[in-house]
């Protein structure tokens, strides 16, 4: 039917959790007989590549803000803004040439807001249609809307990584009351381990006490795996941390702990589905990997990122995962705290999602 359509998909680059989560899309285009284009830059280049090692990649770089170890990063964000504008501008620039040079019939993006073109149909896809701010920037609400809708609108069509009714995961992030575009589709929670085979709840085969999953932007991800590598020493239970440094290869071995820069998505599945529980950021991504496996899981929402706090008190409070702020995390009391938490499976047909596919395929034919 669509045979060589010659597909884009670009994730964002802040943290790994945005390529991951294609992993699923590019699986199911090349599944209906696509072409997939690589296109991104940094660590979540690495990580596709070593995922689907034969697949054609470019380098399209994205705007890569000054993190800083405390305060708002949406504040610094928003100080930020002229430049990013700037950077935009570029890789939209960008992305027209790569359209006609590499033959693009069509472009799917995970929160690239500048990646929209007029010469074939955009995709873009999102959990954050409300952009939570902080208190001290409420009155820049209605801006920041306007302004993430102004460039939603330049696409064809949006995908919503959640479901449309409860039970759903985002919950106020992603269901607002007026959609910046007519063509939305919810497509369902994603997750690269879509074809895995959620683990039963039998503590007594989990011969691994914890996993750690590190993930996000510098230098928050350093500081927290610092933390986590102190308090595991200590703990003498065994444990495994994953750094998320798919660039890296050496592995770290101390008496009761392993230090892993990456795993492939077997080994990772294999230590999830061994793991009593998962210590990890309430990033969207890992939220959605954790349901989609039905895992336990202690969510330490990045400094600064009111959506993964939102997040992870959202989930709390339903009292489906326990979660604390990064300085106020100590191991022993928040594992004896995660024991009072049900964690959840939040299954996913993927239907949604193949229909989109199979859509945008016969509109490109």
């Amino acid at each position: 039917m669509s045979a060589q359509k010659r597909i884009l998909v670009c994730p964002m680059d802040w943290g790994l959790g945005h390529a991951t989560r294609i992993v699923p899309i590019i699986r199911l285009l090349q599944q209906a007989g696509a072409e997939v284009v690589l296109g991104a830059d940094n660590k979540p280049l690495a990580f596709l590549r070593q995922q689907f090692p034969d697949v054609e990649w470019m380098r399209i770089p994205g705007y890569q803000p000054e993190y800083q170890k405390r305060g708002s990063l949406l504040l610094k964000m928003a100080l930020s803004i002229p430049k990013m504008l700037v950077e935009a501008e570029k890789a939209h620039r960008l992305l027209e040439k790569i359209i006609e040079q590499k033959k693009i019939d069509a472009v799917i993006s995970d929160n690239r807001y500048e990646l929209w073109s007029e010469k074939v149909p955009t995709v873009f896809m999102t959990h954050q249609l409300n952009i939570l701010l902080p208190d001290i920037l409420a009155s820049g609400r209605p801006f920041v809307r306007y302004m993430i809708y102004h460039f939603i609108r330049k696409h064809n069509e949006l995908w919503i990584p959640d479901f449309e009714k409860e039970p759903n995961l985002s919950g106020k992030l992603s269901h607002v009351k007026k959609m910046p575009l007519e063509n939305y589709f919810f497509i369902g929670p994603l997750s690269r381990f879509e074809r895995a085979i959620p683990a039963g709840q039998d503590e007594e085969k989990k011969d691994l006490d914890i996993l750690c999953l590190l993930s996000g932007p510098e230098p928050q991800r350093t500081i927290f795996e610092d933390m986590l590598i102190s308090q595991l020493k200590e703990s003498q239970l065994k444990a495994v941390l994953l750094s998320g440094k798919p660039d890296e290869k050496e592995r770290k071995i101390f008496r009761n702990l392993t230090i892993y820069p990456h795993a492939d998505d077997g080994e990772m599945l294999s230590l999830m589905q061994s793991a009593k529980i998962v210590i990890c950021r309430s990033g969207y991504s890992s939220l959605m990997d954790m349901v989609s496996l039905g895992e336990k899981a202690i969510f330490i929402p990045t400094p600064g990122q009111p959506e993964q706090e939102y997040l992870a008190k959202k989930l709390k409070d339903q009292g489906i995962f326990y979660s604390c702020n990064q300085k106020d995390f100590l191991l022993k009391p928040a594992l004896k705290m995660a024991d009072n938490f049900s964690g959840w499976h939040l299954g996913n047909d993927y239907n949604l999602l193949k229909t989109r596919i199979i859509a945008l395929l016969e509109k490109i034919s």
